[in-house]
């Protein structure tokens, strides 16, 4: 194989050229090589799929390597960053362990680089050497039968179909604008019904005004799993109870529901179990593309932060060195920007570590430790105030 290395080619993905080839790629290495032309109608056609910033390896016309890129709008409170979701990577069992996914992933950093990334978010244990740090956790809040609230059904239900899925889109990005880490939708623009699992409810005009995603996840026939509730909290519960009693459950579980939810706030006036599941390689993780356009975005948000704070009359210069990347900001005067300084007094020094502070994935203290970022014990408390535990969360819908 050693000889044919120089034969293996580079190049961005085509959408009329290299369609069929990446879903096959993608079916074999996750469906067991079926389901071909749904992966190419649904998972990387007529979707969110970033055809340049993706990477393919080539041996001759034979596909060997996938690094999927899918681009997305993603909330951080108030602003919005340009993420590239990363998935589907693979590469032919004959070529492994030959760099390829190195090259391939070097040469997408560079294309998000370029295109006005601001950062990369995926989920796996390959990914730490490529600078990719902790995102946020898995929480999944779970009741018993007799845990659940019967509470009345407020408005008539009816499954949705695909024809729903706009007004379904719409009504998440109106319900979800202050939730950080969620994706502004469209993202999958085509799902079958049963992919949906949806059932919402209208007003007296037809307007669709509330949805629960609610099925058994495969691992656990015996869970109602609810992925997504959008509207009336109390309504979401009464036909989730309602859904409960259809099916032969011990358990009802909420997945990838922003903590922040009415949902979930509602379901905590009662008993519930909520687990939080904590990864050490694996998981969801962050990687900075572009730390200056980064924290050119989230300024606003720094500056409402410091405002609020004991910090306002701070003044001073802050750099954040991610390793790869540094940069500056400027604080004085209750107002922050990012300079083209390449130094200052006040540092925070913490490689990919910083890629946490910047879109608030834990406790800022727990973050410094964890990441073991250098900072002087003002700077630290001044990182307390300026990068805040956002409690981003990813629905399960937009996942890569």
């Amino acid at each position: 194989m050693k000889n044919k290395k120089s034969h293996f080619k580079i190049t961005t993905a085509d959408p009329e050229r290299h369609l069929m080839a990446i879903s096959k790629i993608t079916s074999d290495a996750f469906a067991g090589g079926q389901y071909v032309q749904e992966i190419a109608d649904t998972y990387i056609g007529n979707c969110h799929y970033d055809w340049d910033a993706t990477r393919l390896i080539w041996d001759g016309e034979c596909l060997i390597h996938h690094w999927g890129v899918w681009g997305y709008p993603m909330r951080l409170e108030t602003v919005q960053l340009r993420v590239a979701g990363v998935g589907a990577v693979v590469t032919e069992e004959a070529y492994r362990k030959q760099g390829l996914m190195r090259q391939a992933a070097l040469a997408s950093f560079e294309s998000m680089f370029q295109q006005g990334y601001d950062l990369s978010i995926l989920r796996g244990r390959h990914y730490v050497k490529f600078g990719y740090a902790r995102a946020w956790n898995y929480i999944t809040y779970r009741l018993k039968p007799e845990e659940i609230p019967d509470l009345p059904i407020q408005h008539p239900y009816r499954k949705l179909d695909t024809e729903h899925i706009g007004a379904m889109d719409s009504l998440y990005n109106e319900t979800h604008r202050s939730f950080s880490g969620t994706a502004v939708r469209p993202t999958y623009r085509q799902k079958s019904s049963e992919d949906l699992s949806a059932y919402g409810w209208f007003d007296e005009s037809g307007r669709l005004i509330g949805y629960v995603r609610a099925s058994p996840p495969e691992d656990d026939k015996t869970s109602l799993q609810c992925l997504e509730a959008v509207g009336d909290p109390r309504q979401a519960l009464a036909v989730l109870h309602e859904l409960f009693q259809q099916g032969e459950y011990k358990s009802l579980t909420l997945f990838t529901l922003p903590p922040q939810h009415p949902l979930l706030q509602l379901i905590r006036l009662g008993n519930c179990v909520v687990e939080t599941r904590y990864f050490a390689i694996t998981g969801w993780r962050v990687r900075i593309v572009n730390l200056h356009t980064t924290l050119e975005k989230i300024c606003p948000l720094l500056e409402a932060r410091l405002q609020r704070s004991h910090f306002a009359g701070w003044n001073g210069r802050l750099l954040l060195d991610a390793g790869e990347q540094k940069a500056v900001l400027e604080i004085g005067d209750g107002g922050i920007h990012v300079t083209k300084a390449r130094t200052a007094k006040n540092r925070l020094e913490g490689g990919a570590g910083i890629g946490r502070l910047l879109i608030g994935s834990d406790e800022p203290m727990e973050i410094i430790q964890q990441e073991k970022i250098v900072c002087t014990a003002e700077v630290m408390q001044l990182a307390v105030v300026l990068f805040p535990n956002l409690y981003p969360m990813l629905s399960q819908w937009d996942e890569c």
